[in-house]
Formats: structure tokens, C-alpha cells, sequence
């Protein structure tokens, strides 16, 4: 079928959505930081007969973007669908970043992976789904894209700045045949809740398949 490659890797959406892919036949390329994670999810994966592969990089890096891009096409060929959503849950970057406590290290951290990170990574593709006049990109965000919330005040400013750009994609990339789509996760994922990564990647693929909106709430709004 063709080849999804998923950007910050983990074992919640991403997986669920190597998984919703895999299923239509679709190879997965697999991009995070962590090199031993990534070998474990090639392995859950295999044995789900869906051929996958794992490329370390900081998507914050263009540098390390480009040279985990151009792995994965050197493996896999072409990238049929794009989906970007790294996040920094780990790096303590969101404990203090209300309104009053960002700085510009708080919110430069955040802007960089989520949003420079995004326009690195879209740029790798776009030149190859536009000769094809297919392809599709994804962008995954919080509800803060959209609702400011005042305590994640950095990541708000990059989640929305992620979605601006997703809408800006799409104006010029849809007359030439490339899907842009984003959706805002309004839910804490985890497994066998109403917020399952199945549930969600079902989501993708249904925008996927159908192309009919630019954006997905997913969760009370």
C-alpha cells in the first residue's frame, strides 16, 4: 500500500496508529529518540506482521531530521502519509509555564520541537507528494491549540502555532492533491479507556480515507 512515517514515536498513539496503518497493508517508519524503544516497537510490530522500521532522531534538530529522512526513504522509498506528534512529557518543560513563569528558554523549548520540528519534517515530504499529486500530512495537537490553557501556557503557544500551520498547508497543498490534516487530543490516552490509541487512530484513518475536513477534536470540547 504505501509507507506512514510517525514522528515521536511512543507506545500510545503512535503505536496505535502503526498499528491502524499496518493493518491496511501500509510499512511503517518509525522516528523518537529513544533507539531501545524503537527496537521494542519493531518487534511488537513483526509479530503482527507489519514490516516497520525505527530511525533515531531529535526532531527539534533539523540536522538530525534531515539525516533520519532521508534513512527512511533510502529503506522504504517513498512516504505516502507523514504524522507528527513528538512530545516532551519527560523533560520537565511543563510543570512551571503558566502565563507569569514562561520565559523565552520555556516557550523557545516547546516552539522548537512542536512547531520548527513539524515545518522540518513536512518539508521533507511535500516536494515528493506534490510530484505524485498525493500524499497526506498529520498534526497532532492538544486542545490547547485551540483553547488557550493558562498553565501550559508554552506548549499552548506552540500547539496553536502547530495548528496555524496545518491550516496554512492546507490552503496551498490541497489544489495539489496532498492532504493536510490535525487533530486536537482533548483526553489523557491510555489503553481500554474512552481515550484507547485505537479509538484514536480510527480517527486518522477515517480523515485519511474520506479527505473531507482539515481538523478532529477528539475528546469534550
Amino acid at each position: 500500500m504505501g509507507t506512514i512515517a510517525i514522528v515521536g514515536m511512543g507506545p500510545l498513539l503512535g503505536l496505535g496508529l502503526a498499528k491502524r496503518f499496518g493493518r491496511e497493508g501500509y510499512k511503517v517508519a518509525m522516528v523518537a529518540r529513544n533507539a531501545v524503544a524503537l527496537r521494542g516497537f519493531e518487534a511488537q510490530l513483526k509479530d503482527l506482521g507489519i514490516e516497520a522500521a525505527g530511525f533515531v532522531a531529535d526532531v527539534s534538530d533539523p540536522a538530525q531530521v534531515a539525516s533520519a529522512f532521508a534513512a527512511v526513504r533510502e529503506r522504504f522509498g517513498a512516504i505516502d502519509v507523514l504524522e507528527f506528534s513528538p512530545t516532551n512529557w519527560n523533560k520537565g518543560s511543563y510543570e512551571s509555564t503558566n502565563a507569569l513563569a514562561t520565559t523565552v528558554e520555556s516557550a523557545k523549548f516547546d516552539f522548537d520541537l512542536l512547531v520548527l520540528g513539524a515545518i522540518a519534517c513536512a518539508r521533507e515530504v511535500i516536494p515528493g507528494m506534490i510530484a505524485r499529486n498525493n500524499g497526506a500530512i498529520f498534526f497532532a495537537t492538544g486542545y490547547s491549540a485551540i483553547h488557550p490553557i493558562p498553565f501550559i501556557t508554552s506548549l499552548c503557544i506552540a500547539n496553536s502555532g502547530l495548528r496555524g500551520y496545518a491550516y496554512c498547508l492546507h490552503e496551498e497543498l490541497a489544489p495539489k492533491g496532498v492532504y493536510v490534516g490535525t487533530v486536537s487530543i482533548n483526553a489523557f490516552i491510555a489503553d481500554g479507556t474512552a481515550a484507547d490509541p485505537v479509538t484514536i487512530a480510527d480517527v486518522f484513518w477515517d480523515m485519511y480515507t474520506k479527505r473531507n475536513r482539515i481538523e478532529e477534536v477528539f475528546g469534550p470540547i
